[in-house]
Order: structure tokens, then sequence, then C-alpha cells
């Protein structure tokens, strides 16, 4: 029987407590607690606690890794999708399939934090499909995250890590203006149907929903349908 472990999680957005509230069950965990935020992660004793998992925060935990294992799951295989809004990214750039890998968190210290989400280093991995809309999107990554942690709880500490191949193309990201339409026709040279309705579905709600804009008003794109001919 491997070693019983005391476990962090963090997390808070509606997805990440239904993922946590799966693995907590899990028999390779004693005991653990959930913190909202970095305030109440703060709080703790790091030193009494194994790992910490977080689900959906990042840049918030550069600062407590050196004291505790950090794991977190990012949905891109590409390093270029590494720094924000990479399921947005992906589904502009034309992609239906993806990557959901557990990387591990290392400080690269204060002046890099903002370029890097993570180290490049992961260690399990499964496929992550990017059709449907986000609602569907974000079901599917529900159940792959739930997949990849319980892989990684039954491994610990036998925990192989291989190298996140580095690029040196970086995408930015989204920021709510970016949801302009009018904007994603004028910087792409050639765009379909389709491309329009990747654009409109992969920003449902909760994010900045797609919109057009004149001097009268503001409408909003959340729902969106797509037909082959």
């Amino acid at each position: 029987m491997k070693n019983k472990l005391n476990i962090i999680f963090c997390g808070y957005r509606t997805w990440a407590i239904n993922v946590i509230n799966e693995l907590k069950s899990h028999p390779r965990i004693d005991n653990y607690i959930i913190c909202e935020n970095h305030k109440s992660l703060n709080l703790l004793n790091l030193e009494n606690f194994d790992v910490l998992i977080t689900v959906g925060l990042s840049d918030e935990l550069y600062d407590v890794c050196d004291n505790i294992e950090t794991i977190g799951a990012h949905c891109a295989e590409l390093d270029r999708y590494s720094y924000g809004t990479p399921i947005q990214l992906q589904i502009i750039d034309g992609l239906g399939e993806t990557k959901h890998r557990i990387f591990k968190f290392v400080n690269p210290g204060k002046e890099e934090i903002r370029a890097h989400t993570h180290t490049r280093e992961f260690s399990h991995e499964v496929s992550l499909s990017l059709d449907g809309t986000i609602e569907n999107i974000f079901n599917n990554l529900t159940k792959t995250a739930i997949t990849l942690f319980n892989k990684y709880l039954e491994d610990y500490p036998e925990i192989s890590w291989k190298k996140w191949p580095e690029e040196k193309l970086k995408k930015i990201a989204r920021k709510p203006r970016d949801s302009n339409i009018e904007l994603m026709l004028g910087l792409k040279e050639n765009f379909t149907t389709r491309s329009v309705y990747d654009f409109i579905r992969c920003l449902g709600d909760p994010y900045p929903n797609a919109f057009l804009e004149d001097e009268e008003g503001i409408l909003k794109f959340k729902v969106v349908e797509y037909y082959t001919k």
C-alpha cells in the first residue's frame, strides 16, 4: 500500500470545484483542505502537506512552489499557447484537439513570472477535444482533469517529468476588446464562415462575448450554430 497523502486543493471556478469534489475521495488522500484564493493559502503551514494541486489558478502560486510540490493542468500542447486564454487562442487558430497536461510549478524569478505560466515540464497527458460550445469544452476539461490528477496521485512520488518543447512564437493573452468581430475580420487575411463560427463559439459565457458595435449600441453573440453544405 502506498503512503497516504495530505493535499491542498486550490480552485474556485465551478468546473474546478467539480474536479476537486471528485478527487478528494481518492484512496491515496488521507487529509485535504480546499483554498479558493491565495490569501487562504497563505494561512496554512505548508510543511503539513505533501502536494498542492491547483485547478485553474496559476500566477499566484509561484511564491509557494519552493516550499511544496505544486502542480496544475494546462490545456495546450504547443508552447506558443503557454500564456493566457489557451482555449480561445487554439480554437481561433483552427485547432480541433489539443493536449491536457499535468505541469509542475517552478519559481522562475519575478522578472519572468509574467512570461511563463509553466516550466515546460509535464508528467501525464491526455487528449482534449475543442469541439462544440464552451460548455461542451469545459465538460471535457473537467473529465480530463479528473483523469490526469487521479493518475498523478496514484503514481506519486514516482513521477516522470518530460520536457515541454520551447517555441519562440508566443501568443498574447486575449483581452475583452479582442472579442470585437470586426477587429477579428480585419486581422484575418482569409476568413470563412467556419472561422467566424469558431470565433463566436469560443467566446460563450463566462468569457467576453463576441460583439459588433456602432454608435447606437452593442450587439453580443452568446450562441451560434454552424451547418456544413
